[in-house]
């Protein structure tokens, strides 16, 4: 059965289930595990009713048999789970009749892994504790507490207060540590000195490159040298300028919803942000709250999941499995997590506030190209990353042949989507306000296998991406460092020789630092797309000779490409030749490229008031071997344009009349594309845009983004955070 038709066969089973042969169970928190569950409420003899708990509703799902289907009503309240809810083989049902469990109509049934904080008792000041000594909280979990359904903030320093920098208030690194730079650095306060313990403290750091960032345990600091030593070796040199700050300190609990656990003492210190009466104070205690394994067409559907230590739904090696309709937040890792298996799907959910990213999504055989068909379709995700901030992102989609698709991802820390293997399809998504604290990512990312092919990304937005970033070490006069935002962020950044991919009918806006980027990658489509204010709509450059080189060749071997069904399905890899690092066979056409201001500050492709706006950098490498046509060019000041090449006899911008004169955009027109309404960011083209004549199709744009159906967790979605992302922004750090 097909993911699309299981999703029709569930609501054939929620509407049906009175009248079908299958058993029907119920939980409620006015429930008792000893009674039948086949109704609703306790009856008026107080001797049976619904079930309390849901681990004895699949049992009695098991009893009964699922050959016929099943149905469990899940009614109002919230259900603290001490251990997962485990599905597997034996809770499956049937294609034609599901197992399904959801939340009764009307309802809120609310998921939680978490324990409630109860029993607090006056610290110091405002501060209160609670002895945490039977929680057993999970080894190495992320520190987390929440009031109220909100997330608290570790106690730290400096304090996240206001602070135009994202991620609030940071501390820098002063000078390097030549003996042990992968663990060790200066910085310019003493602070820690003054802490009675170091044990349980950690450090948010981002070490050295603004692609990545961790969270490592402090192991010591010399007071005398300000040196701060970590607990463990990080992947790259921590260099000065780069930001940090300490946290789950006793003594720097001194901000309103700050907390810290003592695991020596196990005591939790809490700040509440307002009065705690009747309020609900819940620290995590469960890793995943769902997880299937090995099941089959059972779906999940309508719930509140929240606070738990990983992800929150995770469907291993399972077969037509949905999980749909739920509002998923707080975790400390992703919100929906597919591994394995086929035909399964996370859509219509609300993914917020978790610690890493919204869904992941993996399966499919790579060598076989054996698709795996799993959708992550019209989800809400957004303000992810609260922990770990880097590579943790909107969907990650891996394996082969799955869909992601009228996704609604926003405001994040690092990448929308990011994609791994062959085959994808990423169609109708919105993303936008992504990349907000990272440099070097972009809506979109795949990157460093020349064998991931046959991806294709079509009808998306892609809009307000900025980046954020060190721009130097100790940059001009004042000796300081510099932080700043446009700041190598792309729309859709096909890195390290990403190849044979198809971007095609997307829309692009405000994204200024590039709308396409291919680093050194060959055989990309990029075709029928609209760029507006994106300087420039497209780089190309080659790649150099890096550490990573022997890891992407053993990936190549790996796939035996000179054999079925690789040397069939993409013949391109046949015919790499002896330097595969150079871009080659990319093909740009019967694309709309739109300027309406030049205020933006690039990679120094465009400048303030620069009057000649840049379409292409190549950087460098010879643009013969790339197909340039068709293309309409628009400037309201000016018509005029330019190319630039970067290379060592050609340094300088080439005017739009020498770029066609050496035979690149014969066929491309300088004129304007009769945007709809662009003021309302509508860059749908009117009938008599010239864009028509020239063979350019409309972008879709009304079918982008989320729609409202049966599935939809919420309608309107939340209001969206919008970030003013749209001036160039400098932030200068003393060193």
């Amino acid at each position: 059965m097909s993911a699309r038709f299981f999703f029709v066969a569930v609501l054939l089973c929620a509407g049906l289930c009175a009248a079908a042969p299958m058993p029907v169970f119920h939980v409620a928190v006015n429930g008792d595990d000893a009674w039948s569950g086949t109704l609703p409420e306790p009856n008026a003899e107080g001797n049976d009713g619904p079930f309390l708990t849901l681990g004895r509703a699949r049992d009695a799902l098991r009893a009964a048999g699922t050959a016929d289907g099943g149905m469990v009503y899940v009614h109002a309240g919230a259900y603290y789970l001490t251990e997962p809810l485990v599905l597997g083989k034996e809770d499956s049902g049937s294609e034609a009749f599901p197992v399904v469990w959801q939340a009764a109509a009307g309802e809120t049934a609310r998921i939680v892994g978490g324990r409630p904080v109860t029993e607090f008792t006056p610290h110091a000041g405002e501060i209160l504790k609670a002895d945490m000594t039977n929680f057993q909280l999970p080894k190495g979990a992320p520190r987390q507490l929440f009031f109220n359904g909100e997330r608290q903030i570790p106690a730290r320093w400096p304090n996240k207060g206001e602070d135009d920098m994202p991620g609030g208030k940071w501390a820098f690194v002063q000078t390097r540590s030549d003996a042990a730079p992968e663990t060790s650095f200066v910085t310019a306060s003493d602070r820690p000195a003054g802490w009675k313990s170091l044990a349980g403290v950690e450090v948010s750091i981002w070490p050295n490159y603004n692609w990545w960032q961790t969270v490592a345990p402090l192991k010591s600091f010399d007071a005398a040298t300000r040196t701060v030593e970590l607990g463990e070796k990080l992947p790259y040199t921590i260099e000065p300028g780069r930001r940090f700050f300490f946290q789950n300190v006793l003594e720097e609990l001194d901000a309103p919803g700050e907390f810290c656990i003592d695991d020596a003492s196990n005591t939790l210190y809490f700040l509440p942000p307002a009065s705690m009466e009747a309020a609900e104070v819940v620290v995590p205690a469960v890793e995943t709250l769902v997880r299937m394994k090995g099941a089959a067409h059972v779906a999940w559907m309508g719930f509140t999941m929240e606070a738990c230590t990983a992800e929150a739904v995770r469907i291993e090696d399972c077969v037509s499995v949905l999980a749909g309709r739920c509002v998923i937040r707080n975790t400390g890792g992703y919100g929906a997590v597919v591994s394995g298996g086929k035909q399964c799907r996370v859509a219509g959910c609300d993914i917020y506030a978790t610690g890493r990213g919204g869904v992941s999504l993996e399966g499919g055989d790579r060598k076989t190209l054996t698709p795996a068909s799993h959708e992550a379709v019209n989800n809400h995700i957004h303000h992810f990353g609260a922990i770990f901030q880097t590579y943790q992102t909107g969907v990650t989609v891996a394996g082969v042949g799955s869909r992601v698709a009228n996704n609604l991802i926003h405001d994040a820390p690092h990448i929308g989507i990011l994609l791994n293997g062959n085959d994808h399809t990423i169609e109708y998504n919105d993303i936008h306000h992504v990349c907000l604290e990272g440099s070097d990512n972009g809506g979109f990312y795949m990157g460093r296998d020349w064998t991931q092919r046959g991806n294709v990304l079509r009808f998306n937005k892609f809009h307000d991406i900025y980046g954020f970033g060190l721009s130097g070490l100790a940059a001009g006069a004042d000796g300081k460092f510099h932080y700043e935002a446009p700041h190598q962020a792309w729309g859709v950044y096909l890195d390290d020789c990403s190849s044979g991919v198809t971007v095609q009918a997307n829309i692009f806006y405000r994204v200024p630092l590039c709308g396409v980027m291919i680093g050194g990658g060959r055989d990309n489509l990029v075709d029928n797309n609209i760029f507006v204010d994106c300087v420039p709509a497209l780089h190309i450059d080659d790649r150099w000779d890096a550490y990573c080189w022997d890891l992407m060749r053993e990936r190549l071997e790996a796939m035996d490409y000179q054999n079925p069904p690789f040397s069939t399905r993409y013949p391109e890899l046949l015919k790499m030749g002896d330097d595969p690092r150079k871009p080659a066979n990319n093909t740009f056409t019967n694309n709309v490229v739109a300027y309406t201001r030049d205020d933006y500050r690039g990679l120094s492709t465009a400048k303030p008031g620069s009057s000649t706006a840049v379409i292409y950098t190549l950087s460098p490498y010879d643009p013969e071997t790339t197909t340039f046509d068709n293309n309409l060019i628009f400037h309201t000041a000016t018509p005029k344009v330019a190319a630039r090449s970067y290379k060592k006899d050609d340094a300088a911008d080439v005017p739009w009349p020498d770029w066609q004169a050496r035979g690149h955009d014969k066929n491309s027109r300088l004129a304007d594309p009769k945007f709809f309404r662009p003021e309302e960011d509508n860059y749908m083209m009117r009938h008599n845009s010239p864009a028509f004549e020239m063979g350019i199709r409309d972008i879709p744009d009304y079918r982008i983004g989320l729609y409202r159906d049966e599935f939809r967790a919420s309608w309107p979605p939340p209001a969206e955070e919008r970030r003013d992302g749209g001036d160039h922004r400098e932030w200068v750090v003393e060193p």
